[in-house]
């Protein structure tokens, strides 16, 4: 990713719905920091995490 890792947390929030933001900066943290290291775009984040917590907006 060519983007600051804050900018990317944020593209990946804007792509959930906002009771799901209290997970990004907590619990899943560390595993989007490692989808981040690894090139994961944001959206394919975001429908993780969705799919994970088996919501959808």
């Amino acid at each position: 990713m060519t983007k600051p890792f804050s900018q990317y947390l944020e593209a990946v929030e804007r792509r959930l719905p906002s009771t799901h933001h209290r997970f990004m900066r907590g619990d899943l943290y560390l595993t989007v920091l490692d989808w981040y290291t690894d090139g994961v775009e944001p959206h394919e984040a975001a429908t993780r995490i969705r799919n994970a917590i088996g919501e959808w907006p």
